[in-house]
């Protein structure tokens, strides 16, 4: 697994204006590259139908302003890619995007009940996953979070952050010594 840089960086200043003064940045990412190949597609086979169309159709300028609007629609997202994060604080989840309209909707930490990591097989191969945030009773800005890069390590991260009080109040129970848990002996377990 692929591990991110434990190095304190400011987020960018796109993302920094839409943080609180009292919040700490934990985690900002910009999603995977891998969400650029449904615009690329949609815009490689857009080209293709046009060019057999055009050949077929009394009307090829019908044909070429409908890929023109195609591509458009393809440069959008493709530019928008950059300027699209997601940030992780000590208080919520907030994802920014957008070029031309910003957007930012945010989910308090501790609001969420559950998070859930899901991988497909080409998620796996690519290195993106998918997140899905549990906020029952509440209308949600975002749920899902797709192409989410270092999946893992980001699951683990904002899970640490959602749980983190119940962790520190359910200490493991003590073993041998004074604050000495199993998992901090050194000697093996005894087999009965």
């Amino acid at each position: 697994m692929r591990l991110v840089s434990p190095v304190e960086i400011e987020p960018p200043t796109s993302v920094n204006r839409y943080l609180l003064p009292q919040e700490r940045s934990v985690i900002t990412v910009r999603m995977h590259p891998a969400a650029l190949a449904g615009p690329l597609i949609l815009a490689g086979g857009g080209l293709l139908a046009a060019r057999k169309l055009t050949n077929r159709s009394a009307r090829p300028d019908v044909v070429w302003g409908a890929y023109l609007l195609v591509s458009l629609y393809s440069l959008y997202r493709v530019a928008a890619w950059p300027v699209t994060y997601l940030a992780v604080t000590s208080e919520r989840m907030v994802l920014i995007r957008g070029l031309i309209s910003r957007t930012a909707a945010a989910m308090p930490l501790d609001k969420v009940t559950g998070l859930t990591l899901r991988r497909t097989v080409l998620g796996r191969l690519l290195g993106h996953g998918t997140l899905i945030a549990d906020c029952p009773g509440r209308r949600q800005a975002f749920r899902k979070l797709r192409y989410v890069p270092y999946p893992e390590q980001l699951y683990l991260e904002i899970s640490g952050l959602l749980w983190r009080e119940e962790m520190d109040e359910t200490a493991l129970p003590a073993y041998g010594g004074e604050g000495m848990t199993a998992y901090d002996s050194a000697e093996p377990f005894q087999q009965e």
